[in-house]
């Protein structure tokens, strides 16, 4: 394996080429395909690699993408081994919660091999109802310990879903405006193969995942030819539909090595894929799961026949087997670059291909809300059956207690005093469970705050006459957005999938011709993106506008100043407005104030309505320095996350 820790390339002959390209059998000074077509491919090193990006921020993704996914996928989503040899997940488990070894001797076997088997399943688990198999109930397991009570009883919270969707929705509200040449216009209207529009497409399948992963590649391609096809001539692709274009996504944990040119565009990429389910067989001939990373016969025929890694270059892509040591296709392209473009929806500094998800912090507080409320259900759980105290004598051996008949329970006469010695419950203190309970409520203000979705809040209860108390907390609907940051934000998502549609406009193209677009073509490309959203309610308009009115009425003493002061308020409970009707607003007021005063202000300049982006995804050379020192190759990276042990003493 190369060191990553070093800032250099690793030297010829070592299975990578220095320039960080594709690798070949025998050569000291590999390109992409070869010298000619006389040298092979040396594919068997090549599906090794793995971006350093890649392994920095590949558990991220699947986390982030669980979190959004929610459900039974995020309550059993595991994520390595702890320290113990036991599954991460998302409810962390107790120092007392680990199981006793003594009773439990095989819960730590399919984690003990550390991080080889971090993806792999207990071989014996299988399919079925039963505690431990794919696909039981959570309460399978409920009964064997407390983190497990914990883990089946406790719902899966959905702050990522819930933010994602209320913003996607105030955005694609109103229509987005899209323009363009002739093919392009036709292929929006079926952009997958599949007959699904642009708009859905964007606010079903791509808008939710850019958001939540930060980016996101889409490949756009011809379509497979069938099996059984031949293709002879130009007629025969018209006949079956192979000039179109069809866009697909690729999860950025299944881009597992890149090289980009100055200008940030793919000059090479290495991706994974799997074999469809449906056709799969993924347990063997006893019903059992077939482990993918076992050494055994089985599992190396599995990842053979259903794991893939295809590796595309400017003028061709390769798929290999799981192995490497098999070209199984071999597609040539004359699009003149990998027709797969990275969308970034903000973009991390230090690692200019990966994005920063703007849900990462509310994904965050969602794990921290699930963890704190399955603390609050065991501790409610243990404080039903609270514990009984009394005399000691009244118990036996076995812990048990004597009861008369009717479930009588009696008492012991104390000697002394002639008194009788009763029974009582003994409670635990209430506080930490109210502490809990009020950590839960800070944490939904904090997910509120962060998602722009929290208003001023209610009236207080048990507010007046001294009383102090809490607010009362709003509905969803009442909470929805915050006027002003909500806006702010919404314009920036708006921005965001403006740039990421235009992008993937011009791959389109691209793939629809077969060549580089003109500066032309992609000038006639405008998608533009609504710039005003709705978020005052209607009672809240009525109340602003008539105390404005109210204003009004006293208008003249300042003109200058209740000029300015005027149209602030204006831009301010009518947000978003175009600039030019903003202007006529602002004509409206300065002629009131004129009538009024004599004095009329002058109106200010303004830019252009509507959020659109005029980036450009495949013109320019971009700049070496955009990666401030980075290597591009992926051979290195400026830091590191190790994974030493730290001493204890």
């Amino acid at each position: 394996m190369m060191n990553f820790l070093k800032l250099t390339s690793p030297a010829a002959g070592t299975g990578f080429g220095r320039d960080g390209s594709m690798p070949v059998s025998d050569a000291c000074h590999p390109t992409p395909h070869g010298v000619a077509g006389k040298k092979e491919l040396n594919g068997k090193l090549f599906v090794q690699r793995r971006h350093v990006d890649y392994l920095e921020h590949q558990m991220r993704w699947r986390w982030l993408l669980d979190s959004y996914e929610g459900g039974d996928r995020y309550r059993n989503a595991v994520y390595g081994p702890d320290r113990k040899g036991l599954p991460c997940r998302n409810l962390f488990r107790h120092r007392r919660e680990y199981p006793d070894p003594q009773q439990f001797p095989n819960v730590y076997g399919a984690f003990a091999g550390g991080l080889a088997n971090v993806n792999s399943l207990d071989t014996t688990a299988g399919y079925g109802p039963y505690p431990g198999m794919l696909g039981a109930d959570p309460a399978a397991t409920a009964q064997d310990d407390d983190y497990e009570l914990r883990r089946s009883r406790t719902p899966v919270p959905e702050f990522v879903a819930e933010a994602v969707e209320i913003h996607l929705s105030k955005v694609y509200d109103q229509e987005v405006s899209r323009a363009g040449p002739n093919d392009l216009v036709e292929w929006w209207k079926d952009v997958d193969g599949r007959g699904t529009p642009i708009d859905d497409w964007m606010r079903e399948t791509v808008a939710p995942l850019l958001l939540v992963l930060g980016c996101l590649d889409i490949c756009l391609d011809h379509p497979k030819v069938a099996l059984g096809e031949r293709i002879k001539t130009r007629a025969d692709e018209l006949r079956l539909g192979l000039d179109k274009c069809v866009a697909s996504y690729i999860l950025p944990q299944n881009m597992l090595w890149w090289r980009c040119d100055d200008a940030g565009r793919y000059v090479e990429c290495l991706v994974r894929e799997y074999e469809n389910p449906s056709d799969r067989v993924d347990v063997d001939e006893t019903g059992n799961v077939i482990d993918a990373d076992n050494t055994g016969k089985i599992s190396e025929t599995w990842r053979r026949n259903y794991v893939r890694y295809r590796f595309w270059t400017s003028t061709e892509s390769i798929l290999f087997n799981y192995s490497g040591d098999e070209i199984l296709e071999r597609l040539p392209h004359s699009f003149g670059r990998v027709p797969i473009v990275r969308l970034i929806e903000l973009k991390k500094h230090r690692t200019p291909t990966i994005g920063k998800s703007r849900y990462e912090a509310i994904a965050e507080l969602q794990r921290e809300y699930y963890n704190r409320d399955s603390e609050l259900i065991l501790s409610d759980t243990l404080q039903a059956h609270p514990l009984l105290s009394g005399p000691e004598d009244y118990c036996r051996a076995d812990n048990t207690l004597s009861i008369g008949p009717g479930y009588v329970l009696p008492k012991k006469k104390c000697s002394e005093s002639g008194s009788y010695e009763g029974w009582e419950y003994t409670s635990p203190p209430k506080d930490p469970a109210a502490s809990l309970r009020q950590n839960k409520q800070d944490l939904i203000d904090m997910k509120d705050r962060r998602a722009c979705l929290t208003k001023p809040a209610g009236v207080a209860v048990g507010s007046g006459a001294g009383y102090g108390g809490s607010t009362v907390a709003q509905s969803g609907i009442s909470k929805q957005l915050d006027a002003a940051a909500g806006h702010k934000l919404l314009g920036s998502i708006a921005k965001s999938l403006a740039r990421a549609e235009r992008f993937v406009a011009e791959f389109a193209i691209l793939v629809l011709r077969g060549r580089l677009i003109t500066a032309g073509e992609r000038a006639a490309i405008k998608v533009v993106y609504p710039a005003r959203f709705e978020l005052f309610s209607a009672s809240e308009l009525i109340d602003d506008f008539a105390k404005l009115q109210l204003t009004f009425k006293s208008a003249g003493t300042a003109p200058k100043t209740e000029g300015l002061g005027y149209k602030s308020i204006i831009r301010q409970l009518l947000l978003g407005l175009p600039d030019d009707e903003y202007a006529a607003l602002d004509d409206e007021i300065d002629s009131f104030l004129k009538k009024m005063t004599g004095v009329k202000e002058s109106s200010p300049e303004f830019r252009p309505a509507g959020i659109s982006d005029q980036a450009e995804a495949l013109s320019g050379f971009g700049s070496a320095e955009e990666a401030a020192g980075e290597d591009p190759t992926g051979q290195s990276a400026g830091t590191m996350v190790g994974n030493m042990i730290p001493l204890v003493q």
